[in-house]
């Protein structure tokens, strides 16, 4: 999910038995006991006469019919096959060769999944993901970690299913859901960020004219100079913000506390909404495969399913709000005993997302002051912008990471399951407009992963199942207000229709 990554592997845990053995509890085999079958008679011998049935036959244990050869009695007791378990066991057996099959070309390479494998032919593949954040840094315009007194807590969830309808065609779909997401702001490391500055700025932009004209300061320098040293007014007075709501500063009260009064409420903290995010479905098609190189294209769409609309700022929406169609590009190339691996996935925007302006005031409320009417009695104005944004991405959305795996059955055949990972992961995300407007600028963030795998494909015998740990950890960016880290768990399971 850009895509903001105890338990045992429980999926598909059932144990296979070698596919020969399970054929051969359907065939009948001959006693040890048996007597080796008589030569061909001579052509000039009188033939063998048919045996005649035992004279001790009874209904409880019947002759063999006349020309048919006798099999061996049951023992009381004894345990009849069971020709459904032994279908299911073959047909688990198909499918963890089928699987196996995909991946390398030596048994030491089953326990990595390359990324641009595709599924065998009716195969099913379902995914659970649990993702824990957390983060309290971030990063500027320039590159440059910045700290903004911001800590951020969330756990989300996904589920991925996938089918291959054909060895080479499989469909992906991904469903991700936020079940918590908790910000807390550190007041006193915020108002020395860069973040706080530029709003401190707008806001005096907005009330030094009117101070001027009122005659307590002769230009914006010496207004500023004022409001620093606690320039107060004598009488309340009605500040216009630019949502067009109006916040009093108290008579006597500094100009500047009123302002950072202001500023500290919009990013007052609150509980995230938590809900479904924005479905993705992809189809990949592998247009390459040869032992050393694999190569698989596809198309996607990711659609607004996810709340963000009508959310305030304050409660950070799950959803994007906006229906995207994208280009996908996997490769691997295996170099035994490692396999380096490439996804790349470019996303562009098929709509403008709709969002209701929320409020300076009350940042958990959506705005209810109208920004474009400029009372000229009251300081300052409303910025002109409507409540009703129409947000447009300006730009594709990239989204990708370069992988290295090593499986670490190269070392010992006791690590055949296990494998680990290193990732260099990335994402560039354009700038925002709103009817003309800069809502958002470009942003970049760079992190660098580690992770461990345990496959039961390397089994033997071999389970149809997996586990996955991986942690993310933020190493760049640019115009990030937080670049959090992350923990992933991912449980894996296969089925062959």
């Amino acid at each position: 999910m850009r895509s903001y990554q105890g338990i045992v592997l429980s999926l598909g845990l059932s144990i296979l038995i070698p596919y020969p053995n399970a054929l051969s509890q359907e065939e009948s085999s001959e006693p040890e006991s048996a007597p080796a079958p008589p030569p061909p008679p001579n052509a000039n011998t009188t033939p063998a006469q048919v045996p005649q049935p035992p004279q001790s036959a009874t209904p409880l244990t019947p002759a063999p019919s006349p020309g048919t050869k006798a099999g061996p009695l049951k023992a009381s007791g004894a345990k009849v096959p069971n020709k459904t378990k032994t279908r299911k066991k073959a047909k688990k057996k198909i499918l963890t060769d089928s699987l196996q099959n995909k991946r390398g070309t030596s048994e030491l390479d089953a326990a990595i999944v390359g990324e641009a494998q595709t599924l065998p032919k009716n195969v099913f593949r379902a995914r659970y993901i649990l993702k824990t954040v957390e983060g309290n840094k971030g990063y500027d315009s320039a590159g440059k970690k910045q700290d903004l007194g911001a800590s951020l807590s969330a756990v989300g969830h996904a589920l991925s299913f996938e089918y291959g309808f054909t060895d080479r065609i499989t469909l992906q779909i991904i469903a991700p859901y936020t079940s918590s997401n908790e910000l807390v702001i550190n007041a006193d490391k915020f108002k020395r960020s860069k973040v706080y500055e530029d709003q401190y700025s707008k806001f005096l932009d907005e009330v030094i004219p009117s101070l001027i004209q009122r005659g307590l300061c002769t230009n914006a320098v010496t207004c500023r100079t004022a409001i620093d040293n606690g320039l107060a007014l004598a009488t309340a007075t009605p500040v216009e913000l630019p949502s067009g709501e109006t916040a009093t500063v108290g008579a006597n009260v500094p100009i500047r506390d009123a302002i950072n009064s202001i500023i500290l409420k919009s990013v007052e903290p609150i509980g995230g909404k938590a809900g479904l995010g924005d479905v993705q479905v992809g189809l990949g098609y592998n247009v390459y495969n040869s032992p050393r190189n694999v190569l698989t294209i596809g198309l996607g769409m990711r659609f607004p399913s996810g709340l963000f609309s009508n959310v305030a700022n304050a409660y950070r929406a799950p959803g994007a709000g906006f229906m995207t169609g994208g280009l996908i590009l996997r490769y691997d190339l295996r170099l035994t005993p490692v396999v380096f691996s490439f996804s790349h996935q470019a996303e562009y925007s098929l709509n403008k997302a709709k969002r209701t302006r929320s409020s300076l005031l009350s940042p958990n409320f959506l705005n209810g002051d109208d920004p474009t009417n400029d009372d000229p009695t009251v300081v300052g104005a409303g910025d002109g912008i409507p409540n009703e944004m129409m947000i447009e991405r300006k730009g594709i959305y990239h989204e990708g990471f370069a992988r290295l795996s090593y499986a670490l059955g190269h070392m010992t055949h006791y690590l055949k399951p296990f494998a680990v990972y290193g990732y260099y992961n990335f994402s560039v995300d354009p700038e925002y407009h709103n009817l003309g407007h800069l809502y958002k600028k470009k942003q970049e963030l760079y992190s660098a992963s580690y992770a461990f795998s345990a496959d039961g494909l390397a089994l033997s015998p071999m389970i149809p199942a997996s586990f996955t740990y991986r942690r993310d950890i933020a190493i760049g960016g640019r115009n990030a207000f937080l670049a959090p880290d992350s923990h992933l768990f991912y449980f894996t399971g296969y089925y062959k229709f």
